[in-house]
């Protein structure tokens, strides 16, 4: 018997060679348990300096990520030593842990080359010229990575060309082949992106100075196959196209989703962050459409002090994250001369949304999971000394308080069914680094773990604030709506003890396990008492909510009427997973949408108890102690039809308009 190549394999007994069979099985056995299932999510950290593996800082300003299997590389520019220049490129597959490759481009190849080829009419580089904004993409033409960058400064007119560099590694070194001179025959501002299509042709866009007006239009061209040069102009946005008063715009961003072609960029404002525009088309020669600002979550007007770099699709197994990649160029530590930031960071990371017609929302969250492998991402609860918070242990469905709703420093926390009770709120307190402190609504005073103990099995407690670890705490994604509460302090998650389900189970600290007992989940909470009785009256009129003639029927009207302590007009709140039902007293029915209807000016009724979604009511704070009632199902909030300050007027469901007939305060009725 002979290999494949020819050479003759050597005899081994039966015994020796079932041994060794039976060593590689278990041995494979066990590298195959000791491999995670995929990625775990990973927290982007926003408004924060990112660091490599090394822990030195990460420089990729003007940055371009590029995927290629499961490894990202992070190009960008070091502009950490004033008239040095430098790009840097950074590989991750988590998004979390970056390795450094420093200086990656050969700069002194320009003017070699150009003293190689006799050019003389083109001015030499310098470091203290400007070069910026690498985009780099592999050319099977070549058989090499290129990088297209700007430069500019060197006296020969040309506001910037694309250099272009070559490479037989993504991590370089990159040396010079050329440059394409005024790309569109005018000046070019910002290099944008690159996007290869479903057909491999290769896109590149950027500001041109169109009829020498500076900015006045975005341009899409087609590079030639090996990258070389621009083998086709596809199409040009001019700045006041759509709408016709639009301002000039720069730092564009080309992406698809599905069959539709997006396109982001920024306003012309020099270093300083701007709101981001959005257009679309479904085709790259038009017509394109929009111009208008892209929609925010939370609303900015500066794109969370950024301007916008790339939207990277990141795909994965289950679904495809659109990252908006975002440059604070105002916050480069004053190294070009730039004026402060607002806030930390030199780049930031949000996710992207879309509704039902593609149009892009850039939610601006401060810390958030991305999981590449899945493609895949989650949002942790939101910080803010406005929201409270039931913490539900995802073993037993019960949530974290203080024992006896101590205000006491030092009192422990447990678990007990989830009543509303005043030591179940807890608010999230914004540590910095990706840490949370977590204040009990009730005491004021902030968990913590006993003489901050590292050990396994240490009670969680209440204490006063401090700068200690042991206060701080790291929200771990565990998926489905879960985290995990992990201890800066001791590097340990919270748990019950023995998983125990019972009231009155202290919570603790142990080693991280994978199970369930060591899942919390956040669920947003007001804070009602869900053992007591309540009026619920109407900010507009100051009525209170019963039922038409006091009756307790299956599918009577819910009305308004002025207060008079009836029964009729009394309600109980119960809770589950993040939403209420509402109990009247009287009938021992519950508030719902006639039929379960999602249409405008439904009427609310009493209805038995069903497992409905149209008995089922979120509660959002409008401020001043009133709150929306907003129904699961029809996503609509009560209201009083028209307005109507009148005894007798229907409560009814409308499109939200955060108007005062839509808001309502609830009183205890037997405190």
């Amino acid at each position: 018997m002979s290999h494949a190549h020819g050479r003759s394999l050597p005899y081994v007994s039966k015994k020796v060679f079932s041994v060794f069979m039976a060593a590689l099985i278990a041995l494979s056995s066990m590298l195959l348990l000791a491999q995670p299932a995929h990625a775990a999510s990973g927290l982007i950290v926003n408004n924060a300096d990112r660091f490599d593996t090394g822990s030195n800082p990460i420089w990729a300003q003007g940055g371009w990520i590029m995927q290629e299997g499961s490894m990202f590389y992070w190009y960008g520019m070091d502009y950490s030593v004033p008239n040095r220049k430098k790009v840097n490129v950074y590989t991750s597959t988590d998004f979390v842990n970056w390795t450094s490759h420093q200086a990656i481009v050969d700069f002194t190849s320009i003017n070699a080359k150009l003293d190689a080829d006799g050019n003389t009419t083109t001015g030499r580089f310098a470091d203290t010229q400007w070069i910026g904004r690498p985009l780099v993409k592999y050319n099977a033409v070549q058989n090499k990575y290129v990088m297209l960058a700007e430069w500019g400064g060197n006296g020969d007119g040309d506001r910037n060309k694309i250099t272009i560099f070559t490479s037989a590694s993504a991590t370089g070194p990159f040396t010079y082949e050329k440059y394409i001179s005024k790309p569109a025959g005018w000046g070019m501002g910002d290099l944008g992106s690159i996007l290869t299509d479903d057909d491999g042709s290769t896109y590149i866009t950027y500001s041109d100075d169109n009829n020498g007006d500076t900015n006045s239009a975005i341009r899409i061209s087609k590079l030639a196959a090996d990258f070389m040069s621009i083998s086709q102009h596809v199409y040009m946005i001019p700045h006041n196209f759509i709408p016709t008063n639009a301002p000039k715009k720069e730092a564009s961003a080309l992406f698809k989703k599905g069959s539709k072609y997006i396109l982001l960029a920024s306003r012309t404002n020099g270093w300083t962050a701007t709101e981001s525009y959005c257009y679309s088309a479904s085709s790259l020669s038009g017509p394109w459409s929009g111009g208008n600002g892209c929609a925010t979550n939370p609303n900015s007007n500066d794109s969370f002090d950024n301007q916008v770099d790339q939207v990277l699709p990141i795909q994965g197994a289950q679904g495809t994250v659109y990252m908006f990649i975002g440059d604070r160029w105002n916050n480069m530590k004053n190294n070009q001369g730039q004026p402060a930031s607002n806030q930390a960071g030199r780049n930031n990371w949000y996710p992207l949304t879309f509704d039902s017609n593609d149009n892009p929302t850039i939610n601006g969250h401060v810390q958030w999971f991305l999981d590449p492998v899945n493609g895949t991402w989650s949002a942790p609860p939101a910080a803010s000394p406005l929201q409270s918070y039931a913490l539900v242990n995802g073993n037993s469905g019960k949530a974290m308080g203080i024992a006896a709703n101590s205000l006491t420093d030092g009192a422990t926390a447990e678990q007990r069914s989830y009543t509303g009770g005043i030591s179940q709120y807890w608010k999230l307190i914004d540590a910095g680094s990706g840490y949370y402190k977590i204040q009990n609504t009730n005491s004021g005073l902030y968990l913590d773990m006993t003489n901050a103990s590292t050990a396994n099995g240490e009670n969680a407690i209440q204490t006063a604030a401090s700068a200690a670890a042991s206060q701080q705490w790291q929200l771990v994604d565990a998926g489905g709506g879960y985290f995990k509460l992990k201890n800066r302090n001791s590097g340990k998650v919270l748990c019950l003890g023995a998983g125990s389900t019972a009231d009155g189970a202290l919570v603790m600290q142990w080693a991280e396990t994978g199970t369930t007992n060591q899942t919390w989940r956040f669920d947003k909470v007001i804070q009602l008492d869900l053992s007591k009785t309540y009026s619920i009256k109407n900010s507009n009129s100051g009525k209170a909510l019963g039922t038409v003639g006091g009756a307790a029927a299956n599918g009577t009207t819910i009305e308004q009427r002025t207060f008079n302590g009836a029964a009729s007009q009394s309600w109980q709140f119960e809770y589950s997973n993040g939403f209420y039902r509402i109990k009247h007293v009287n009938s021992g029915m519950y508030m719902d949408i006639s039929g379960a209807s999602a249409a405008n000016g439904a009427n609310s009724v009493i209805g038995t108890s069903t497992a409905s979604s149209s008995q089922q009511w979120q509660l959002v704070d409008a401020g001043g102690g009133y709150f929306k009632l907003k129904n699961v199902n029809s996503g609509k909030v009560l209201g009083i039809g028209a307005g109507s300050t009148d005894d007798g007027a229907a409560g009814i469901q409308w499109t939200d308009f955060n108007v005062a007939d839509q808001k309502w305060s609830f009183t205890v009725l037997n405190p």
